[in-house]
């Protein structure tokens, strides 16, 4: 081989080893576009929160009653409030009749209104002979009526009379009148005990 060849040879040995290494760094390049890619879609995503909490509880409702208007009490079937009736009650003869006065309102702490309905249990051999009314008057003394409530009814009935008056506000009362009257079945000796029962219903809120 001449010297020439041998230079021609070398020549082109050195044009193609830049072009071979161009392809590799391409090929090197172009993986690490690939792996470039690859690691944008592997990003972990961003996350928020929002949060609301709300806070409950029950509100409160019952009624009480009062003989003097003033002093107001909680009062149930089992204890249940004593009325001030007319000494007669205690010495009744036929036809005869003995009157109390008392007042129911709200308790103080209730959060609703009430509808009340009003129920009558007795017992006792007089109670056969006994009638009852009851009257919405003006104050505990019962100087005025504004209204009957329930009718002359006998007082074994067990009748329930549904929304027979409203408290509307803390500082409704209602005064009621109970009268209650002797036939003139009415023996001798005979006694009786007579329970009125109001059961409040709760209403729309007062506040």
């Amino acid at each position: 081989m001449n010297t020439q060849n041998t230079e021609n040879t070398q020549t082109m040995t050195e044009e193609r080893e830049p072009s071979q290494r161009r392809r590799k760094l391409l090929a090197i390049t172009a993986g690490g576009l690939v792996l470039g890619l690859g690691g944008v879609l592997t990003l972990a995503s961003w996350t928020d929160q929002e949060a609301a909490q709300g806070s409950f509880a029950a509100g409160s409702f019952a009624l009480e009653s009062s003989t003097d208007g003033t002093n107001f009490n909680a009062t149930a079937p089992e204890s249940p409030l004593t009325l001030n009736f007319s000494e007669l009650a205690g010495n009744l003869s036929p036809h005869d009749s003995a009157t109390a006065v008392y007042a129911v309102r709200l308790n103080q702490t209730s959060d609703y209104a009430a509808s009340v309905d009003g129920a009558v249990s007795a017992t006792g051999d007089a109670a056969d002979n006994l009638t009852y009314q009851i009257q919405q008057v003006n104050d505990i003394k019962g100087t005025e009526t504004i209204d009957t409530m329930i009718s002359s009814e006998s007082v074994t009935s067990g009748a329930t009379h549904d929304g027979i008056f409203e408290l509307d506000a803390l500082d409704d009362v209602v005064y009621m009148k109970v009268t209650v009257t002797a036939d003139s079945e009415l023996d001798q000796g005979e006694k009786a005990d007579v329970t009125w029962t109001l059961t409040g219903t709760s209403g729309s809120s007062l506040a």
